[in-house]
């Protein structure tokens, strides 16, 4: 899965190097700071995961969370959405997360006239 927001992008995987695979979910980052966000409000509901660096990864940061962390992070972002408009909104804030989350949006918008 991956989640776009206006204080990050992470990708999600199940983690199938934990102990408890059915629960560990893996979040990755290309941005550490959108990790360390990540983490902080994990850190909030008793445990702050160690956001590791793998530097020849796909994916530059990793940390594992459960799912109930995760629902709640996604539950949080629902709750304090206020903004009429997602691009403008991120814009606000970091114009140069902008272009890139414009690229996605772009790419996406491609598929929008595919049938099936």
């Amino acid at each position: 899965m991956w989640l776009i927001t206006t204080s990050g992008f992470l990708s999600i995987v199940r983690n199938l190097n934990s102990t408890r695979p059915d629960d560990a979910l893996l979040v990755r980052g290309r941005v550490r700071a959108d990790l360390e966000r990540f983490a902080d409000f994990a850190a909030r509901r008793g445990a702050r995961p160690t956001v590791v660096e793998s530097p020849d990864a796909d994916y530059g940061f990793r940390l594992t969370t459960s799912r109930e962390v995760l629902a709640a992070f996604v539950a949080e972002r629902v709750a304090a959405l206020d903004y009429p408009n997602f691009k403008s909104e991120v814009a606000k804030a970091d114009p140069q997360r902008a272009h890139a989350y414009m690229d996605v949006w772009s790419a996406l918008r491609g598929l929008q006239g595919r049938r099936g």
